[in-house]
């Protein structure tokens, strides 16, 4: 796995420790309902994991818990929207693409020179957090 990819799988294990905390009693939405969604993020991050096709499902779940959970969607890491693209970039202003759009570019420029380039580092930069 890059270190890009190794970034956002990190997010996605995040998101899935904070969901696994909040949705089996959350009061908005069935047992049924969380737990299917909590089966969805365990699906991905097994997916992730695997290298498998997990975009697609990345995007289904991101799009579910904007729309559904209001009181979650915070905890949903901003990268994640860029990472999964589709319907979840509707969710980023133009500047954010931008910005994302340049990290991608710096990232990639960078693996040409040195494979072991810091996806990290690089966003921490272009975000001021460094």
């Amino acid at each position: 796995m890059t270190k890009r990819n190794d970034y956002y799988f990190q997010l996605c294990a995040e998101l899935h420790g904070h969901c696994a905390k909040i949705l089996p009693n959350h009061p908005a939405h069935s047992e049924e309902s969380s737990t299917e969604l909590l089966d969805k993020i365990s699906r991905l991050t097994d997916s992730f994991a695997k290298s498998d096709d997990y975009i697609a499902l990345g995007q289904d779940i991101i799009t579910h818990i904007i729309s559904h959970y209001p009181d979650i969607t915070p905890q949903v890491h901003r990268d994640l929207l860029w990472f999964f693209g589709g319907d979840c970039l509707h969710y980023l202003g133009d500047d954010e693409l931008q910005r994302y759009q340049t990290i991608e570019e710096l990232y990639y420029e960078q693996c040409v020179e040195t494979p072991e380039a810091s996806y990290r580092n690089i966003r921490a930069q272009q975000f001021g957090l460094h």
